[in-house]
């Protein structure tokens, strides 16, 4: 009797191994394909601040990026892209893409520069800047930014209102 009660124990036990392991393997593969959309796909990205003045209201909006354009190198003047903020890892930012590796940019004196400056960019670079000119911190501050931290191309606004977001120097130029 003992016997029978020890391997129906068994039995249960095992079953319960058995459902755990199919459902901690059904969660990994979950996780790991959540991981590859957001990283090599599409994801999502809240905005905050006001450097992308007028086109996002930097009070929470939400948007959705692709990561395929920067991986293929396919990126161009205008695009909306969120990067890996060059001063500090830990952050993204969301920018506009001005000028393209070999391309040239000109910066007029400001308080620290009293001089016009003429920039080239370098290969495996881009040049960023936000809409909002005086309020955002970008290459101006700190130079081109490497491809390699550029994680995704910016395609619709999801909140606070649904619409395609204009990747097009056009839409700078209207404000």
């Amino acid at each position: 009797m003992a016997a029978a009660s020890a391997g129906r124990r068994w039995e249960r036990l095992r079953a319960w191994a058995s459902a755990a392991g199919s459902h901690t393997a059904v969660f990994l593969h979950t996780l790991s394909c959540f991981y590859v959309v957001s990283r090599y796909g599409v994801f999502l990205s809240k905005v905050t601040g006001p450097s992308m003045f007028p086109t996002f209201g930097g009070r929470g909006d939400f948007v959705i990026a692709e990561a395929v354009t920067p991986i293929w190198g396919q990126l161009h003047q205008g695009d909306v892209v969120i990067c890996t903020r060059p001063v500090d890892p830990a952050e993204s930012i969301i920018k506009r893409v001005v000028a393209m590796e070999g391309e040239e940019v000109v910066l007029y004196p400001d308080r620290e520069h009293n001089e016009v400056r003429r920039i080239k960019v370098p290969p495996g670079h881009v040049w960023i800047q936000g809409d909002n000119l005086t309020h955002s911190l970008d290459s101006r501050q700190y130079g081109p930014v490497p491809l390699a931290m550029v994680r995704g191309r910016v395609l619709l606004q999801v909140w606070p209102r649904l619409q395609w977001v204009d990747n097009s120097l056009d839409a700078v130029r209207k404000f």
